[in-house]
């Protein structure tokens, strides 16, 4: 008695299969990859005012301050507008770890007497994401 293998061809399609709902994800993040500390938390990690970010881009450099920050990329207050698309570089410190990436500005609001940037970090070594994302726990940890 001896019992062939079956291969994936031996499997029969699903076709005509339907559901009756929809499937949708649930994610508490809504739409973002990374969670998010903004620049409270981030201030009462490192116990600082502010923390102070260079922005590097083809034809100009500019200090801006933190906002918020994740793994995937950070929202800083600028006084001047960059454009949407624009690459740029970043640096900074957060505690005694700098970190220096990459980025693109993904989007550009005035707020009072200021612009809110938002980058998506592009090519950040993973130990620098990792660190930025170990502050989430850190926060979640202490309280």
């Amino acid at each position: 008695m001896s019992e062939e293998k079956k291969g994936w061809d031996d499997i029969p399609s699903l076709e005509d299969l339907q559901m009756d709902w929809d499937y949708t994800a649930e994610n508490p993040l809504g739409k973002r990859k990374f969670q998010r500390m903004d620049n409270g938390d981030v201030r009462s990690i490192f116990e600082m005012k502010a923390i102070p970010v260079r922005v590097a881009t083809g034809d100009f450099t500019i200090d801006g301050t933190l906002n918020d920050i994740s793994g995937g990329g950070l929202a800083l207050i600028l006084k001047r507008a960059l454009a949407v698309g624009q690459r740029v570089k970043l640096g900074f410190f957060l505690g005694r770890q700098k970190i220096v990436s990459q980025a693109i500005v993904r989007q550009c609001a005035p707020i009072t007497s200021a612009y809110k940037v938002g980058f998506e970090f592009h090519n950040i070594k993973e130990e620098d994401s990792q660190y930025i994302n170990g502050l989430y726990a850190s926060k979640a940890l202490n309280r």
